[in-house]
């Protein structure tokens, strides 16, 4: 398929305002990747299909600039977008680590015998040697945190979590040992606070000293994402303030965190949600539940059919999909009725498809959507336009507001799309919704990888450089999962 579609005018550039335009050449490019991701510093991870040469289909990756131009060669097994620097893992098992330069991006020289495993965050990216024993190195590669850990985190507030001997603590950003690496498990310290669990298995908080200001007496708690979390005490869970006092009488059979100031709640076998005060947003009424909110929307599941609710409570998408994704960019992907496609944040269903694979479609960086269908590529915009010109028809299309299949539509020669990426932020604070965006795109590629290394270490179960991995990838997850619910 060649287009012939000119002057299209596309996604604003991350951390740039305007729009740069999307030549066929780019367009093209949705057909030489397998997927495009969303850009970030001007940098976008893509990724092609390929086979091993036993014929095992596996896939590789790389990325490339605004332009289309490929800035890492798409020969990796593994690469990581990173707000701090991208990973990546070639075929021969080596990490390598890049940082961004001048709208680019630049190999990043470390010491000998030492592999990255994150961007920097802090200041500070965690490394490991050969050993796999894990330290941090600073932004001019100096090993400042001796690889002498099992397992370490990202920094945040500048602590990290470091692990050793199957015990848990916190270092501060020159390797010092703020707390007793002790705890059986202790999670990012966030908010002025660390959650940690000591050896009776009870749950209590340290501040940045250390000092344990909550004592460990609930039997279960998390992290503050703002400034009230659940935890448990007697068997029943509710919500407590930054000095461990409950804000009022616990009752639930378990809680947990949907955004900062939005809880989820679970009894009778239903959920419902809960704001900071521990007023009930909803009755418990749902089968399932998202795990969190994302701009502004929840998925929520009754009867088998999933549906969208706000933080006021409100179901502003009924439940009539039978499977949906997170709101991403202004847009979700769902299915129903044996299609599949893409609705916005008020319902719009910008187009339904119909398909047998919910991978099927996907939004790409450049801010299009593409849709696979018997060999084919079909490129839409945020309209439900069709945006190649090849003169045949979308098979079975549904454009919005419409229940007849409608033809290809390749509209005027210029074709506007809104702005996808947010510009990155480099502060802390909460309420920064592109810092949200930079977590949970990190969360869905260590899905991702994760999913991939499982397969590989069934072929491989004595490898332990992918059991490394796949404990890398949970790690990410874990800190992702955490990361995401600070920020709206």
């Amino acid at each position: 398929m060649i287009f012939s579609v000119v002057g299209i005018s596309l996604l604003t550039s991350c951390g740039r305002s305007g729009k740069v335009e999307i030549t066929p050449y780019i367009l093209n490019l949705h057909l030489k990747y397998t997927h495009i991701d969303n850009f970030e510093h001007g940098i976008a991870r893509v990724s092609m299909d390929t086979k091993t040469e036993s014929g095992r289909e596996t896939a590789v990756y790389g990325c490339i600039d605004e332009r289309g131009k490929e800035v890492i060669p798409c020969i990796y097994e593994l690469v990581f977008v990173e707000p701090g620097g991208i990973v990546a893992l070639s075929k021969e098992g080596v990490y390598k680590l890049f940082v961004y330069r001048d709208g680019g991006v630049e190999e990043f020289s470390l010491p000998s015998g030492i592999q990255p495993i994150s961007g920097f965050c802090c200041d500070r990216s965690a490394v490991c040697d050969e050993y796999y024993n894990y330290g941090y190195i600073d932004s001019e590669g100096n090993l400042v945190v001796p690889c002498r850990y099992e397992r370490v985190n990202d920094y945040n507030e500048g602590l990290a979590v470091v692990e050793q001997n199957w015990r848990k603590g916190y270092v501060d950003t020159d390797g010092y040992e703020v707390s007793p690496v002790s705890y059986r498990e202790a999670e990012m310290f966030r908010n002025g606070r660390g959650c940690v669990q000591n050896e009776a298995g009870l749950y209590g908080y340290v501040d940045e000293t250390g000092r344990e200001v909550i004592p460990c007496r609930f039997e279960k708690a998390i992290s503050f994402y703002g400034e009230v979390t659940p935890a448990c005490l007697n068997g029943l869970y509710g919500l407590i303030d930054k000095d461990g006092e409950f804000i009022s009488t616990p009752r639930y059979e378990a809680m947990g965190v949907c955004d900062v100031d939005v809880f989820y709640f679970y009894e009778n076998g239903l959920y419902g949600f809960v704001d900071a005060e521990q007023k009930e947003l909803t009755s418990a009424r749902y089968d399932r539940i998202g795990e969190l909110f994302s701009e502004g929307l929840i998925d929520v599941e009754q009867q088998g059919k999933h549906g969208f609710i706000n933080k006021q409570g409100e179901e502003v998408i009924p439940c009539i999909y039978s499977r949906v994704s997170r709101f991403e960019n202004g847009f979700a992907r769902v299915a129903r009725n044996g299609r599949v496609g893409y609705i916005d944040t008020t319902g719009r269903e910008v187009f339904l498809l119909p398909s047998n694979s919910y991978a099927s479609t996907y939004r790409s960086g450049y801010g299009v959507f593409c849709f696979k269908s018997g060999g084919e590529i079909f490129i839409f915009d945020e309209e439900g336009n069709r945006l190649d010109s090849n003169g045949r028809e979308t098979p079975g299309a549904i454009s919005a507001g419409s229940e007849t299949p409608a033809s290809g539509n390749v509209g005027s020669d210029v074709v506007s799309v809104p702005a996808v990426s947010a510009p990155v932020s480099s502060g802390s604070n909460r309420n920064d919704p592109a810092r949200r965006v930079e977590w949970e795109i990190r969360r869905s590629r260590a899905i991702e990888e994760l999913t991939r290394l499982q397969m590989k270490l069934i072929e491989d179960p004595n490898s332990a450089a992918i059991k490394h991995n796949i404990q890398s990838q949970q790690n990410i997850i874990n800190t992702c999962n955490e990361m995401i619910a600070i920020y709206q």
